[in-house]
């Protein structure tokens, strides 16, 4: 127990450390979003300026009541969200079986990933709390909580619109499990009810549904992601979005037949969970930098699987190499190429476990050889 102590303190301290650190998203975006508040307060939550949704928007209003420096109440938050993680990290691994990995183990190597820990304390974003929110979920999946999965997710997409990755394992697996329909209906109304409230302070509906909209206008193909789009850096979305959305959809479906055919155990859902979270930013369009953050992070998982305990490794390899490549600009193109090389490997990888598994009993026996 002392040893977790003293590891969380050294999370802490190495997080502090990088806390006056001024990222280009920090000086453009979340700065100013924080300055409104302490202008404005909580008025300012019916306000137009940010195209992040309400529950970010409010645990800001509440980082501009503390009485330190603008950067740091941002980060604070982040930080808080790192902690968020860790404990989901270890809920997820404490309900998987045959597991050669403590739960205190999962949680302290999430957070000292460098992503995890860059994404926070370098960077100023929050993706750390919506990929909380999955893991949630993934739990939920993993226990046969139907309801609880539903929520859990929409309470990660409130938060961020790349929770919309985990939909394609979702799905499947709440169909092959006959988990009722109007689960869906009420993870709507959920999502609903935490992203409604500006309207209250009166921002239009339109303006406050539209949030996520907003953030689709990406006009490049790529915009920092390692997938296989960072071959071409210079074409547009107009000339490729529609190709890449039918080369990812027919790429999820064949996933999701491919776990259909394969026994239903727990391990398998965990394998499909990630290899879906880490198909959809290889593939789709108009991907950014963090957008491997659930994979990243989700993979972690797989430590304890000796066929697949590189990946990983992998996962953080590359998105250490893009978090580099965001704070020196993006100067280089050649090492996002092969980046983006190593996450096919590493896709790859999953899917081919996941195929290999279609006729074994399950995962855990494959653990243990």
């Amino acid at each position: 127990m002392a040893v977790i102590w003293i590891m969380g303190l050294l999370a802490i301290a190495g997080r502090l450390a990088l806390f006056p650190y001024v990222s280009e998203d920090s000086m453009i975006f979340l700065l100013p979003w924080m300055q409104e508040f302490r202008d404005h307060g909580a008025a300012a939550l019916g306000g137009e300026f940010s195209n992040y949704n309400f529950p970010y928007l409010f645990l800001m209003f509440l980082g501009s009541l503390l009485p330190v420096e603008p950067l740091f109440a941002i980060k604070l938050i982040s930080m808080a969200g790192d902690f968020l993680l860790a404990y989901a990290v270890a809920a997820v691994v404490a309900q998987l079986p045959s597991t050669r990995l403590a739960p205190e183990t999962a949680a302290l190597t999430a957070l000292f990933l460098p992503t995890v820990l860059m994404n926070a304390s370098m960077w100023g974003q929050c993706d750390s709390i919506y990929t909380s929110f999955l893991l949630l979920a993934l739990r939920s999946v993993v226990r046969n909580d139907a309801r609880g999965a539903w929520l859990w997710w929409a309470a990660a997409l409130s938060f961020k619109l790349q929770a919309v990755f985990f939909l394609p394992a979702l799905v499947p697996i709440a169909l092959r499990n006959r988990h009722s329909l109007g689960l869906p209906a009420i993870a709507g109304c959920l999502w609903a009810l935490l992203s409604v409230p500006p309207v209250l302070l009166g921002r239009s509906l339109i303006s406050t549904l539209s949030v996520y909209f907003h953030q689709t206008q990406e006009y490049r193909l790529v915009a920092g992601a390692a997938n296989v789009y960072a071959w071409v850096p210079n074409a547009t979305a107009d000339q490729g979005r529609f190709p890449a959305i039918l080369v990812c959809g027919a790429v999820l479906l064949l996933t999701a037949a491919v776990y259909w055919r394969g026994p239903d155990s727990t391990e398998r859902r965990v394998l499909f969970t990630i290899t879906v979270v880490a198909i959809c930013p290889l593939l789709l369009p108009q991907m950014h930098d963090r957008y491997f953050f659930v994979a990243e992070v989700m993979s972690l998982l797989l430590l304890r699987h000796s066929r697949l305990f590189l990946v990983p490794w992998l996962f953080a390899a590359t998105g250490l190499a893009v978090y580099v490549l965001y704070f020196v600009s993006n100067q280089y193109a050649w090492p996002l190429m092969l980046a983006s090389t190593v996450q096919c490997f590493a896709v790859g990888m999953l899917w081919h476990r996941l195929w290999r598994t279609q006729d074994q009993l399950s995962l855990d026996t494959a653990a243990t050889r």
